[in-house]
């Protein structure tokens, strides 16, 4: 067996119902050529390096799928480019089979996402705190060798 990944990136425009439907063509697609779902995640809206077709954000999509050979593979890449609604997308073949991820894996990257949101905010205030501690009066090293 091989398993391959698919990361394509979507209009960030479209709605959730578009969405869907650009999966399901997808994945309508994955099963016509021969190949097995495994997983297939919406990542979000998020913001591109650049600019592609004037968008600077994209809503990423993870496919995970796996196929006894490689025979359809450049059909499935020549769909994927022919795809007006998919503005890039990258299949690499992975070396492990990926783990099946369920529902719960979803909730379990927001909670790593709330972890990092609070981290932002504890290091916020600890260079605020900083910034206040240096605001104090600090004495010239002339005044000092004057003293002494």
């Amino acid at each position: 067996m091989r398993y391959y990944e698919s990361l394509y990136i979507v209009n960030p425009n479209y709605e959730q119902s578009r969405l869907d439907e650009i999966i399901k063509t997808v994945s309508d697609k994955i099963t016509e050529y021969g190949f097995k779902a495994i997983n297939h995640f919406v990542w979000g809206k998020k913001r591109l390096a650049y600019n592609i077709q004037q968008h600077k954000y994209g809503t990423y999509v993870l496919l995970h799928f796996e196929t006894e050979g490689s025979m359809n593979l450049d059909q499935f890449e020549r769909f994927m480019v022919l795809q007006k609604t998919i503005l890039r997308n990258q299949t690499v073949l992975l070396d492990d089979k990926p783990k099946k991820q369920s529902e719960k894996s979803t909730s379990s990257d927001e909670a790593i996402n709330k972890d990092k949101s609070e981290q932002r905010v504890v290091s916020e205030q600890s260079s605020t705190k900083k910034v206040e501690e240096t605001n104090e009066p600090v004495e010239s090293d002339a005044e000092e060798k004057e003293e002494k």
